[in-house]
């Protein structure tokens, strides 16, 4: 079985018209699906929908307590999916329901990994594209031995192996991106032309993107480390042939060492700050999310760190 994951956060406007195209889609696969939609704590329309569609068997829907986030929504996904596989695909229609069957082909083909690569963005802002390029580019020279290839959504079939491999990861700071191309197995890139948003106005933002970067490079990278370490010891050794220096030329100005070494160390601190924070939330072991509600059908969650700590189910 193939479990199709679809998040959802303020989306009534567009849920009718992807159901309806994603229900087409899934009848033409030659596997049999089914349809999980997870409402991230939506305060409009959304989980009323949702609840509309499910019928317990291949159409089934699950209620965050809360907006956890897009990762926590996709981890809700990956932990109570029935099938053996699954595709993570937005609500929105800009990534088009009608490429599963080609990615499902590929599966089919031995691909353990199928993402789908933007070759074109339409409807995206000049800031949209240019932040997104310059988060793939930091990510590619930054993120160490995890391949995130550019412009690659979170539009993806995941086959059997990477998704029993993602079960076994349990952390708390997710980043799916990072964690699918560190699992590694066999994986393709299939371009494809992103379309214009069909209702409602897009989620993401400049912070949350940034964040997103903050996140990826604190997970996934000890460069930051090292470029701080290396660039403390030319510091280091600067500041000592500038004593020298001053001290031979008589001019020896304590207080301008001084600024330039603590602002610094400023920067130094915020950053180990950042791997603390990440340290800190993986020692607090808090689950990445609580269920409001979820399918009669739906079976106990797949990761053991999830099991306990579902809320009330309808």
């Amino acid at each position: 079985m193939l479990t199709i994951v679809v998040p959802c956060f303020q989306e009534e406007e567009t849920i009718p018209e992807f159901h309806q195209r994603i229900t087409r889609v899934v009848k033409r696969l030659p596997v049999s699906c089914e349809i999980l939609y997870i409402d991230d704590g939506s305060n409009d329309r959304t989980a009323d929908i949702l609840r509309h569609y499910q019928d317990g068997s291949s159409v089934r829907c699950l209620s965050l307590s809360r907006n956890f986030g897009k990762e926590a929504a996709l981890s809700a996904g990956i932990d109570h999916a029935r099938g053996s596989a699954l595709i993570f695909i937005d609500v929105d229609l800009q990534d088009p329901p009608e490429l599963i069957s080609a990615m499902v082909d590929h599966w089919q083909r031995g691909y353990d990994v199928v993402n789908m690569q933007r070759n074109l963005r339409v409807g995206d802002s000049w800031f949209k594209r240019m932040s997104a390029r310059a988060y793939y580019w930091v990510m590619q020279r930054l993120v160490e031995k995890v391949d995130m290839p550019a412009d690659v959504s979170d539009f993806r079939l995941i086959g059997p192996a990477p998704l029993a491999a993602l079960r076994a990861l349990d952390e708390r700071s997710r980043i799916l991106k990072g964690m699918i191309g560190w699992v590694g197995f066999r994986t393709i890139e299939l371009p494809y032309n992103r379309t214009v948003r069909h209702a409602g106005s897009t989620k993401w933002n400049a912070a949350g993107l940034f964040n997103l970067a903050i996140e990826s490079i604190v997970s996934f990278s000890r460069k930051p480390l090292r470029i701080f370490s290396l660039i403390s010891f030319g510091l280091f050794v600067s500041s000592i042939c500038y004593m020298l220096a001053s001290l031979v030329a008589g001019s020896f100005d304590i207080h301008h060492l001084i600024v330039g070494m603590a602002s610094f160390m400023c920067v130094g601190v915020a950053m180990v700050g950042e791997y603390l924070g990440v340290t800190l939330a993986e020692v607090k072991r808090r689950p990445l999310y609580f269920l409001k509600h979820s399918s009669k059908a739906d079976p106990v969650s797949l990761h053991p760190s999830m099991a306990s700590i579902e809320g009330k189910k309808c």
